[in-house]
């Protein structure tokens, strides 16, 4: 069991899709902009109305609370930065999840001065980033992107986090130390990783899936690597939980969930402002952003999503497939 656990540093998290436009073909993601499907972007009104109430909780409670911002693309999201500016006007800390394509000097510039964390999707070294990304030079381009990011940061003195997120395949896992060990160099601060999933991209997955030999391998010397890596000053995410999830998944196991306390410190709100305690009960358990109008709404959505599991548990949470509420950051 791994114990080399990173404790929370907000008191409330809230993921909030922005938009599911994508400028991407990512091949395993559903967003992909070469995926036919319906696409939505939030109101800008709902989320500035929000950004008050927020704020307000926040005076109330004390709490430190993080909005994230993902997509889609997020920086597809014209009012992102506006938007992450009054949140921290309000005292909120901001965040986003970017394929890193569309941060220019002036953008990285905003992200030094409001941002408390960026998370950068980068898969693996160039030749497997590059092809399941379907975007040459997409590797290059980060890695550059991210050493504007650190030299930036350092210059004006602003304390962003730096955070990557990768994929990990049939293709990629062998490489996971030595790239981190990459990633370290260029001023990556944070690393989290997912494996990858075959729900939203099944034609995909079959011939991409992790083997069980691969992940138990990578089970085992998982405590080792996130030891040396943090030897060089990089956390990697991860607990013992999240790593018995990951062995249970490539062996077709459900990982069932009894009780991850829904809402009271992760929320989930989609482009059409339902919030939810994770992205997969967007629709079952929803609760109308438009509802949140002052501090007391925020116990009236919890004790909705208490009762929403109670009397009508969904199907996901018998084999739960959220990285952002259960494990992941343990």
């Amino acid at each position: 069991m791994i114990s080399m656990d990173i404790p929370r540093k907000f008191d409330r998290v809230i993921v909030y899709r922005i938009t599911q436009d994508c400028n991407m073909r990512c091949r395993f993601c559903s967003y992909s902009c070469d995926v036919m499907r319906k696409r939505d972007s939030a109101d800008p009104r709902l989320i500035q109305c929000f950004s008050g109430t927020l704020g307000d909780y926040k005076r109330v409670t004390g709490k430190n609370i993080l909005v994230s911002w993902i997509g889609g693309e997020p920086f597809l999201y014209g009012d992102i930065i506006p938007l992450s500016r009054m949140l921290r006007s309000n005292g909120i800390c901001v965040s986003a999840t970017t394929n890193g394509t569309l941060l220019s000097e002036s953008i990285i510039r905003d992200i030094c001065g409001l941002f408390s964390e960026i998370v950068i999707s980068l898969d693996s070294f160039e030749a497997c980033n590059d092809d399941v990304r379907q975007l040459a030079g997409h590797f290059s381009m980060v890695s550059d992107k991210i050493r504007l990011l650190d030299r930036i940061r350092r210059e004006t003195g602003s304390g962003l986090k730096i955070k990557v997120n990768t994929i990990l395949m049939r293709r990629n896992i062998s490489d996971f130390e030595s790239f981190c060990q990459f990633l370290a160099g260029l001023g990556v601060d944070e690393v989290t990783f997912n494996r990858l999933g075959g729900y939203d991209r099944p034609d995909f997955f079959g011939d991409n899936r992790l083997l069980y030999s691969q992940s138990e391998r990578f089970a085992n010397e998982f405590r080792g690597i996130k030891e040396r890596l943090s030897e060089q000053g990089l956390i990697i995410h991860g607990s013992g939980k999240y790593m018995e999830r990951f062995l249970s998944a490539a062996r077709d196991i459900p990982s069932p969930v009894e009780e991850c306390d829904p809402g009271s410190y992760f929320w989930f709100i989609n482009e059409n402002g339902f919030i939810s305690p994770c992205s997969y009960t967007s629709y079952e358990y929803m609760f109308d952003l438009r509802d949140i109008n002052c501090p007391a709404d925020f116990d009236r959505a919890e004790a909705h999503f208490r009762n929403m599991r109670s009397c009508c548990r969904s199907k996901w949470c018998d084999d739960c497939f959220c990285t952002q509420v259960y494990d992941k950051f343990e």
